[in-house]
């Protein structure tokens, strides 16, 4: 029993999830319509975010709205781990709110390989291009 306590304590204090102005996020604009935005983003975090499918990969559609939502979600708590809010400007523009945990392979790291995932239309857990000194990664509040 006490073995089964401190196990759930402890996942608990793992998934805590996104918090605000604590977690690394970032607001971009992308060349890219928010449907495939949407798409890219979904096809990163399956690939790349879900722990070998330890967290879910969850998302909303707005074609009304011109918006969507992608959510990876922890076990237990359902809790964001990361979090993609996409809006689209027009047909081929979008704007982009990206927020991860900021723990594990929820990081500033995974931030931008999800940014340039959306942006180029290809999924990759890192990203290989330089880093972009205008649309910096806000960090973690220490």
């Amino acid at each position: 029993m006490a073995a089964a306590t401190v196990l759930a304590v402890s996942l608990a204090g793992c998934s805590m999830g996104i918090q605000p102005g604590q977690s690394p996020s970032g607001d971009y604009k992308v060349e890219v319509g928010y449907r495939k935005a949407y798409e890219a983003a979904r096809a990163q975090a399956e690939l790349c975010l879900t722990a070998k499918d330890a967290y879910k990969v969850r998302g909303e559609v707005d074609d009304a709205g011109r918006k969507a939502t992608l959510r990876v979600t922890a076990p237990l708590t359902d809790n964001d781990v990361a979090r993609v809010d996409i809006v689209g400007i027009d047909a081929g523009h979008s704007d982009v709110h990206i927020a991860m945990w900021g723990r594990s392979i929820w990081n500033g790291d995974a931030m931008i390989a999800m940014r340039d995932a959306i942006r180029f239309q290809v999924p990759t857990c890192v990203s290989y291009m330089p880093s972009d000194t205008n649309n910096p990664v806000r960090p973690p509040q220490q």
